[in-house]
């Protein structure tokens, strides 16, 4: 027998293989038809799913705040089900929940459109109103690949052969349409509901590595009701109003361009308002004691190895090659260059603390499916600040 406590503090003893269904059913016949998910020691789980274990026990409805994230998750396989009943051939990847939504990555050489929308959705919906009922099913390692590989689910496939050996190897099956998945679930489709909306088309290599294939990611938002989904959409729609990218185009202050991902064009007005918070930085930074140095833009390969640099973030790092045999780096960063300046000619103590800043000029490689105005860019100034001081200064 398990022991199980409730949230109102009772306890009741149950079967050994009771699932959260019979321990609802045992509560009120209702409640186990309105159930949605159990939470055993915190960690949620399917309804029809052997409990195996005793502990704090709670039933989760579907309105229930906990259980948005299922809602999401399992929007995010029904999104999966449409596109392949929808577009034959198309292979599923990865699509997880995130914050206010959830995605999902396909590889299909055909690209989606946004016009794809309106048929995924009616798609989608039409799986909610089967009410198909979510299966899991506990596999072999061996048996799982076969069964992804058979389907020419090669992704899949390869994530399984990763897992590692302890890893308990289970799918999600809708019908005939499975998918690899830890869970929990939700007992059926029908309790995704329908207050879902694709949102946006996106690029994404597999394992976010570029040297992967690219993938199609579809962004879409899931809430608990329409009610949840129409506030949210006018919350969106409302920050694209003022969106820094819009405003930045309708006042003439900056733009940037294809030939130039991830790179700023200041325009006069723009370059005015950049000068005027630098020049407040910089009585700032000299109230604070600070003196200003500037460290070079290019440094040889050896720089960065001795920093450490080119074995941890040589991927993320511009690099040429010039007509010498020089292998020369973009700098990602400011730091190495002011320990550099500390480091010419000999210290006393007396002069420490000793403050150091820069606005200095960096470059990071970004993906292009990652850049975001002026939040996320290959090309940025840094207003680097590094304090050098002994130990006993350190407050």
């Amino acid at each position: 027998m398990i022991d199980l406590k409730f949230p109102d503090g009772a306890s009741r003893q149950y079967p050994d293989d009771a699932t959260g269904r019979d321990v609802a059913a045992s509560i009120s016949p209702s409640l186990a038809k309105r159930a949605a998910l159990v939470a055993l020691n915190g960690e949620q789980r399917d309804l029809d799913r052997p409990l195996g274990g005793s502990g704090d026990f709670k039933l989760i409805m579907r309105d229930d705040p906990e259980a948005l994230e299922t809602i999401r998750h399992d929007a995010a396989h029904v999104l999966a089900q449409a596109v392949q009943e929808l577009f034959p051939g198309t292979q599923v990847t990865i699509g997880p929940a995130i914050e206010d939504g959830f995605y999902y990555d396909f590889h299909r050489e055909e690209p989606f459109s946004t016009d794809d929308f309106a048929a995924i959705e009616k798609k989608m919906a039409e799986i909610v109103d089967r009410d198909e009922k979510l299966v899991r099913q506990v596999w072999d390692r061996d048996e799982a690949i076969k069964l992804f590989e058979g389907k020419g689910e090669t992704f899949k496939a390869e994530l399984i052969r990763d897992l590692p050996g302890t890893e308990t190897i289970t799918t999600y099956a809708t019908g005939g349409w499975v998918d690899l998945c830890r869970g929990p679930h939700f007992p059926s489709t029908k309790f995704v509901g329908k207050a879902f909306k694709l949102t946006k088309l996106a690029g994404a290599y597999w394992r976010g590595d570029h040297r992967n294939p690219q993938l199609q990611r579809i962004y879409a938002t899931a809430w608990a009701s329409k009610e949840d989904l129409d506030a949210y959409l006018l919350r969106v729609e409302e920050a694209e109003k003022r969106d820094h990218r819009r405003i930045g185009k309708a006042m003439g202050l900056f733009h940037m361009q294809e030939e130039g991902r991830g790179m700023v064009f200041w325009h006069p007005k723009g370059w005015i308002l950049w000068r005027v918070l630098e020049a407040y930085m910089r009585r700032r930074l000299d109230a604070a004691g600070y003196v200003e140095v500037k460290t070079p833009q290019v440094l040889d390969r050896t720089f960065w190895e001795k920093s450490g640099h080119w074995e941890k973030y040589r991927p993320n790092m511009f690099v040429c090659e010039t007509v010498e045999g020089e292998t020369l780096s973009l700098k990602p960063m400011n730091c190495p260059g002011h320990v550099q300046i500390f480091d010419q000619g000999q210290r006393s103590y007396r002069e420490l603390p000793l403050r150091m800043a820069e606005f200095g000029a960096c470059h990071r490689y970004e993906p292009s499916g990652a850049l975001h105005g002026l939040m996320r860019v290959r090309g940025f100034t840094q207003d680097d600040a590094h304090i050098f001081c002994r130990e006993d200064q350190i407050v």
